[in-house]
């Protein structure tokens, strides 16, 4: 019987090649390493070769080894508006700059117009905004650094 969905299965399979090779990153193993434990726990060469199975019993063995899969809270950038893409990319750059997330990001908004909402919900120009307030708060930020690092203002 044919499969009803080669297009969901092809999916699943390149997400978790890619969760694979970010373990591997993530782990800090060499190609030979690498190889070797492919060889050792599924028998295959490549991660390509993997079938299901294959590739849970690879991915359970990087996970025992220390890998610890981390969401990504800025997934939703991609299926915004294009118009409003290039802002929520800005204000991703500027939070992952300053070592923070989403979370702070809306309290940053919620704070500067005292209305609670997902960056998802903004307009352009609220978007807008906030990325010039998380923009001059890292500024600022990296100013005060500077002078704790140095005990004087930067010129």
């Amino acid at each position: 019987m044919p499969n009803k969905y080669p297009a969901k299965q092809a999916d699943i399979k390149r997400r978790e090649i890619t969760l694979i090779h970010i373990a591997k990153q993530q782990l800090g193993m060499d190609d030979e390493t690498y190889r070797a434990m492919l060889w050792t726990v599924a028998r295959v060469k490549s991660s390509i070769e993997l079938d299901f199975a294959g590739r849970k019993k690879v991915l359970d063995h990087l996970k025992a080894c220390g890998f610890k899969v981390v969401a990504n809270e800025w997934a939703f950038i991609d299926k915004a508006a294009a118009d409003r893409q290039p802002l929520l990319r800005k204000i991703c750059a500027v939070c992952r700059s300053m070592k923070v997330g989403k979370t702070y990001a809306e309290g940053a908004a919620r704070r500067q117009t005292g209305i609670a909402r997902k960056l998802e919900m903004m307009d352009q120009g609220q978007l807008w905004l906030l990325a010039g307030v998380l923009e001059r708060t890292r500024k600022h930020k990296e100013e005060a650094a500077t002078r704790e690092t140095c005990g004087r203002a930067p010129e």
